[in-house]
């Protein structure tokens, strides 16, 4: 047993006043008048033994009424674990684990999750003792290595208090046991024999994915005597449907040109729901709507083709309609459209004759604007790359090391290349100078001889066999309707004219070598390959035409544009980041003075650029909102990236409370050190029954009353005895 208020079992002591009082009365003389002997016998043989018992019963009952009046201010409780009724003594730790993720803003019967969980939260804080710690803990903190000195256990509880009436919801989502694992490391710097950790969370299903999946081997974090209070929130069913990713498949990104937005769309309410509509913004404009179909528990996607007349950072979002969680109907994008793109092409001017032409050929309206410039191989430098969005190179083979080493800077910072073999067909020096130092597929030999006659005529030729015409070089380039199936692909071939190869070089392909046009000989004639952030296109053919006749092809001169407003569009294309990340911002635009980068909210970050090459970089953390981020530089905008939710905070499914204790038991915790606290409301009643044991005061103090009432009978009855002797 176990007294929550110990110190006023000094109160016993009154016990002993009612035994002093009986030992009083028996001293004091009582005068009886009597009429005969016989009633004297008669008296001192029954009444006087009847008096003395009730006596001891009156003195029995009153010390029995003042012990139970003690007890009962003293709050006995009774708790089954030794150990625990002896370290309830001790001074605690407690780490209070809250959930602060976005999903918590959804509202049941009881009003918001968050709000529940504040005031659960306050509650637990009213259990603190003097000398007791108490540490507050965010689920969004423990991504933040920089918030490990402000959860320190404190004994303040003022302080914490006002720190979780400032909690507000946070985007950024976190996994259960990266939770539990952080509270390890919090509890363990405590010295109190009793530590306690309560976990404050609405136990979305969201939390547990890949939890235990994610760590197979057992972990033993915690001592034995920590114990666990589960305070899971929530009883109504939410009905939520979430945007949980959007892709943008390549594709030539340019004004007037389709591009393809693809999104996943989450049911997470146990209701089927037809024809849920999903909008596509393109700068804060509705271009495109689509009604979707899903089944309680499965996402389906939703495929758009949009175009956009304007250049530059295309802002985009989908958007649902309303349902209980407002926070997942929304996600971001951006898509570049450049309106010119500078294109450097090296090589001799009797190799470049025919890719000059068609470049040159490119019209404004046709797309994105060429701004070229040409320069020889020889004098080609980094100068020459720092503005250039794509590199046309001819002859890659007489390249120096150091030329080669800067196209390989160039490449992997997000610049792309187009290349084609000199007409001298040198593979030896092709691989030693070029393809070994940019690690790119090498020359293993040359297919067909030399041709006899200027125009190139011969009799033996290949061409064109096979052609990926699902790749975004082709997407809208034929009349054809898209292909469905190889059957298609292959009818599909014979609309392309393809051109008489008599020479071309034959690539060691790799794992990382995407065949994009085949020749009928087996080998590739264009190739893609990535390297880092950038992208090569390699062509097994010269562009002239003793090598073929393709200079002399209509696809010539649209497969090279294509080519080229591929690769540039690629480079500024954003990618999916998620809130709470640490990323890192690249430009190869050379700029001076710091970035500046300005979140959704309007709140702008500056930063000073590191170089590295002909890139400059900044590593920027502070994505704690959802929504567009702007970088720029001066007037001019560097880049814009989207920062969005992780797709399982749209996961409002409940998870089980077994599921929650079958993760901490594999972290180590045993299942009788486990509580679960159902209703948030009488979270201070059963965190005291699980800490001491079951509260005995209202037993005792009915124990009491009894008592009294029987005391009350007894006196009564003596009294009405006593009265006709003593008349």
């Amino acid at each position: 047993m176990t007294f929550l208020n110990p110190a006023l079992l000094l109160g016993l002591i009154a016990a002993a006043i009612p035994i002093l009082l009986h030992l009083l009365n028996l001293r004091r003389l009582r005068t009886i008048e009597f009429s005969t002997l016989t009633f004297l016998k008669e008296l001192q043989r029954t009444r006087i033994r009847r008096l003395k018992i009730r006596q001891l019963l009156l003195m029995v009952l009153r010390t029995l009424l003042v012990m139970l009046l003690v007890l009962a201010f003293a709050r006995p409780t009774l708790k089954g674990s030794i150990m625990g009724s002896i370290g309830s003594h001790g001074k605690t730790t407690i780490v209070l684990l809250i959930d602060d993720s976005f999903s918590m803003t959804v509202s049941d019967q009881q009003g918001e999750l968050l709000k529940q969980a504040k005031q659960t939260a306050l509650a637990i804080i009213g259990l603190l003792k003097e000398g007791d710690e108490v540490s507050l803990v965010k689920f969004s903190d423990v991504k933040r290595p920089s918030m490990e000195r402000q959860h320190a256990p404190s004994r303040d509880p003022q302080l914490v208090s006002r720190t979780i009436e400032e909690l507000k919801p946070s985007p950024i989502h976190t996994k259960l046991i990266d939770a539990l694992r952080y509270s390890a490391k919090v509890i363990a710097g405590s010295a109190n024999f009793n530590r306690e950790i309560y976990l404050v969370s609405d136990f979305q299903r969201g939390l547990l994915e890949r939890s235990v999946t994610s760590t197979p081997d057992a972990e033993s974090l915690f001592p034995t005597e920590v114990r666990f209070f589960l305070m899971p929130l929530g009883k109504r069913p939410v009905q939520n449907f979430g945007v949980e990713a959007i892709t943008i498949p390549g594709a030539i990104f340019e004004r007037g040109k389709p591009f393809t937005v693809k999104a996943q769309i989450g049911n997470y309410s146990g209701e089927k729901a037809q024809n849920h509509l999903v909008g596509l913004f393109l700068n804060g404009t509705r271009v495109a709507q689509r009604g979707v179909d899903l089944l309680p528990g499965t996402s389906s996607e939703v495929e758009f083709s949009v175009t956009s007349g304007e250049t530059g950072f295309v802002e985009g979002f989908l958007e649902l309609e309303d349902d209980d969680a407002q926070y997942d109907n929304r996600r971001s994008f951006t898509v570049y459209l450049p309106e010119r793109i500078n294109v450097l092409l090296a090589g001799t001017e009797a190799e470049t004759r025919y890719v000059r032409l068609a470049l040159a050929a490119r019209e404004s309206h046709d797309g994105s604007a060429f701004d070229l410039q040409e320069v020889s191989v020889e004098g080609l430098g980094s100068t020459h790359l720092r503005d250039a969005h794509v590199l046309v190179l001819v002859a890659p083979e007489i390249l120096s090391s150091a030329q080669a080493n800067q196209i390989g800077t160039f490449v992997a910072n997000g610049g792309g290349l187009i290349v084609f073999p000199g007409t001298g067909g040198r593979t030896e020096q092709f691989n030693t100078s070029f393809a070994s130092q940019l690690k790119l597929p090498s020359v293993i030999g040359v297919d067909g001889a030399p041709p006899q006659t200027p125009n190139g005529n011969a009799e033996s030729f290949v061409e064109f066999d096979r052609i990926e015409l699902r790749h975004p070089l082709f997407q809208g380039m034929f009349d054809a309707p898209e292909p469905t199936g190889a059957a298609q692909d292959r009818g599909r071939q014979r609309t392309v004219e393809s051109p008489r190869i008599l020479r071309s070089i034959r690539y060691a392909l790799s794992a990382q070598s995407n065949q994009i046009i085949t020749l009928t000989n087996g080998s590739a004639f264009l190739l893609e390959h990535q390297k880092e952030s950038g992208r090569i296109l390699m062509f097994a053919v010269a562009p002239d035409l003793p090598w073929s006749d393709f200079p002399l092809k209509g696809l010539f001169v649209p497969l090279l544009h294509r080519s080229v407003s591929y690769l540039a569009g690629e480079q500024h294309q954003s990618m999916d980041y998620l809130a709470g990340d640490a990323i890192t911002i690249r430009s190869v635009l050379r700029t001076s003075g710091p970035w500046t980068i300005r979140n959704p909210s309007m709140i702008e970050v500056v930063a000073t650029p590191r170089s590295r090459g002909a890139q400059q970089s900044v590593r920027f953390g502070e994505t704690e909102a959802v929504g567009l981020y702007t970088v720029s530089a001066g007037t001019g905008v560097i880049r814009k990236f989207a920062v969005n939710l992780h797709r399982d905070e749209s996961n409002t499914m409940p998870s089980e409370p077994s599921d929650v204790k079958v993760l901490l038991e594999h972290m180590g915790v045993e299942p009788s050190a486990i509580s679960l606290i159902d209703h948030p409301q009488e979270a201070q009643r059963l965190v005291l029954e699980s800490r001491f044991g079951v509260e005995l005061w209202k037993h005792l103090l009915i124990a009491a009353l009894l008592v009294a009432m029987a005391e009350m009978i007894v006196a009564r009855i003596s009294k009405q005895e006593l009265t006709p002797v003593s008349s």
